[in-house]
């Protein structure tokens, strides 16, 4: 995934400075340098606004993208599909289109959202946005509950051989209490868990990954470095398996919110299309 951000990221910034610089500077524009070089023909229309050449360009890749991003569906339901790569592959390469379609369609409207183009973009972005966070919600489901349970319990372990190799004597209290301190790092509360909350343990996991990202759990000073972030693993396992049943119910909450969103978002992008080509609006 972290490659698909860096070309989404690259692509944006240099759409973004080539807009900018057709806006305001076009001597910066590289579009104008190969035009005034003769490598572009100097009849062609390289104005940003909407409905010219860039724009239309820009406007058909991006919605290129946004129907291209639906093979992960398909993916999902054809049984001839399955074979085609792991499904983990396709998800972060629907994330990608549905990061860098909804960009092209900003840059193809010129950040100009009036009219029939306000609702199909904002029909877009709250498609775009939900996208983000089920994609979130996936995350945390990528195994079955007794896989995290598993692994939650070889990490375990491996903490505890570790300590023994390496320390004269650590009391059974000690090691209880900095594994229940990164449980609660990783957002896993005590508590009755069957009763949690989906929502809650949505807030608790997510406060918990912000967290894990800045800083690992905490160790006494004695223990080896490597352990704290056996005990982030351990932690985040054990969370997990903990809150599986409340992430399928968001899950559920999740398509009953983001298929609707979607159908419209291309629903109002074939009439806005029609539009533009019969009406010339």
């Amino acid at each position: 995934m972290k490659k698909y951000l860096g070309v989404w990221i690259f692509s944006s910034l240099v759409v973004g400075f080539e807009y900018y610089a057709l806006n305001f500077n076009p001597h910066l524009s590289l579009l104008a340098k190969l035009q005034s070089r003769g490598l572009l023909g100097q009849s062609l229309d390289i104005s940003p606004s909407p409905g010219r050449m860039v724009s239309l360009w820009l406007g058909w890749v991006g919605l290129s993208l946004m129907i291209i991003m639906n093979v992960y569906s398909m993916r999902k339901r054809f049984r001839f599909m399955q074979s085609w790569g792991k499904l983990s592959a396709w998800l972060n390469f629907h994330v990608f289109c549905g990061l860098l379609g909804p960009t092209l369609i900003l840059f193809h409207c010129n950040f100009k959202v009036r009219g029939l183009v306000s609702i199909s973009f904002w029909s877009m972005v709250v498609s775009f946005t939900s996208g983000i966070i089920g994609r979130y919600f996936y995350v945390q489901m990528l195994r079955e509950k007794n896989f995290f349970e598993t692994e939650a319990e070889r990490i375990e372990q491996k903490i505890d051989r570790m300590l023994q190799r390496t320390l004269a004597a650590v009391s059974l209290e000690e090691n209880q209490k900095y594994k229940e301190l990164a449980l609660r790092h990783a957002g896993l509360l005590p508590g009755d868990l069957d009763s949690i909350n989906p929502f809650q343990a949505l807030a608790h996991a997510f406060a918990g990954d912000i967290r894990m990202s800045f800083s690992p759990p905490l160790i006494p000073a004695a223990w080896p470095a490597g352990s704290k972030y056996l005990l982030a693993g351990f932690a985040l396992n054990k969370r997990r398996a903990s809150f599986l049943a409340p992430f399928q119910k968001l899950m559920g909450y999740w398509h009953a919110f983001h298929f609707p969103f979607a159908i419209f978002m291309y629903v109002v992008a074939v009439i806005h299309i029609l539009a533009a080509m019969v009406l010339g609006v």
